[in-house]
């Protein structure tokens, strides 16, 4: 896959920033409540810098479509599958919230469809053929979200 998730995010968060400054008039959260939006993003950062610690620590490529040499199964992968995907997702949530404007909420939509849609499916089949039946018993056990 040439184009990178890390790429698809950073162009939908410059799209929600863009989508702010072009229709003001959608802003539908205002000051002090669009704060929150701080927490859920750090939140979103802190997930997904978690699960990258673990690829690193585990000596494991962390780009996909990269051959995986160790199944991370530890930390935030107790709990969901694609923690960094869901850190990512999250983090555009709160940046949209922290914005506030109703044009920005697609971003985290879209990314989230995008990954669920194209990424993981690759992504889930290349574990399967890799690591077998500790994966497919890996992925009976965890939801691929939350």
């Amino acid at each position: 896959m040439r184009i990178k998730p890390p790429h698809i995010a950073l162009l939908l968060l410059i799209l929600s920033w863009l989508a702010n400054r072009a229709f003001p008039q959608f802003r539908i959260i205002s000051q002090p409540a669009n704060k929150v939006g701080i927490i859920i993003f750090l939140t979103g950062i802190s997930l997904m810098i978690w699960a990258f610690y673990l690829f690193k620590k585990n000596k494991t490529p962390i780009i996909p479509g990269q051959t995986p040499k160790f199944m991370v199964i530890e930390g935030p992968y107790k709990f969901t599958r694609n923690p960094m995907y869901l850190g990512v997702t999250t983090a555009l949530l709160g940046f949209s919230v922290y914005i506030g404007n109703l044009f920005s909420f697609l971003s985290p939509l879209l990314f989230f469809l995008i990954m669920n849609l194209v990424y993981v499916p690759f992504e889930e089949r290349l574990m399967e053929k890799i690591f077998g039946k500790k994966y497919l018993a890996y992925k009976k056990k965890i939801r691929r979200w939350i």
